[in-house]
């Protein structure tokens, strides 16, 4: 179990987990709705933004979206969430928690 993490880091695999990437993923049901997800993070000197961009769509054409982005560093965490549902009208909510130490 040793070998693994020195195969690894030899491979570049080990460093390339540390790295942030965008990630996209889209799924597309039997009855033809869509469903795609867009995720992208920073992370550097010790702090991290999130966003994550989850967007439906109907067979019909109507769509609905949610977007979430969290930031953190070394005093807490700060979350916003914002939806649109299908006939437009928006929501937004936040929350932070705070880290002392």
């Amino acid at each position: 179990m040793k070998l693994l993490p020195v195969l690894l880091t030899s491979l570049g695999l080990f460093t390339m987990a540390a790295t942030a990437q965008a990630q996209s993923v889209t799924v597309q049901t039997g009855k033809g709705s869509t469903v795609t997800k867009d995720r992208d993070c920073v992370r550097e000197n010790g702090q991290a933004k999130c966003t994550t961009t989850t967007k439906a769509t109907s067979p019909t054409g109507q769509t609905a979206s949610k977007t979430r982005t969290r930031s953190s560093d070394g005093t807490g965490t700060e979350t916003t969430v914002t939806a649109t549902g299908t006939n437009g009208e928006t929501g937004q909510t936040s929350r932070k928690i705070s880290v002392t130490r």
